[in-house]
């Protein structure tokens, strides 16, 4: 086998593992985005992300439908909004239930779970993780 050959194959061979490597993050990272969803918001907003959690009759204000995100912001997931929902940082005025004493601020509390060196980091990334997930789920 000449070379060329050789290093083309090793090149082929490189390329499969980095995908199977991929694959297999791709995968846990979903898995983790539905544990994250499921431990933190299916309670009130239910397993199909539908607002029919069984603590949702418990709560004032009905958990909003979590898989019409995007249909109700004329096709577009807004992830920045999201996030500052999730994580407290954004007005919630218009927003019931997120950082009253029904809806806790998630990434105050995400924050106190992170490790000591990169709290806030690990808080973003399980937000993200979880944004990811509610971004699978649209209708």
């Amino acid at each position: 086998m000449n070379k060329s050959r050789s290093a083309m194959l090793i090149r082929i061979g490189l390329i499969g593992s980095l995908v199977i490597v991929a694959s297999v993050a791709n995968a846990r990272n979903e898995e983790r985005a539905r544990a994250d969803y499921t431990n933190y918001c299916a309670s009130c907003h239910g397993v199909d992300g539908t607002g029919n959690g069984p603590m949702a009759s418990e709560l004032k204000a009905a958990p909003t439908n979590l898989t019409t995100i995007t249909k109700e912001n004329n096709g577009h997931f807004p992830y920045l909004k999201l996030r500052r929902v999730i994580d407290g940082s954004l007005s919630t005025g218009s927003i019931r239930g997120h950082g009253s004493a029904e809806m806790p601020v998630w990434g105050d509390i995400f924050r106190r779970q992170g490790s000591d060196i990169s709290k806030w980091n690990d808080a973003q990334a399980r937000i993200m993780n979880i944004l990811d997930y509610l971004a699978s789920i649209q209708q």
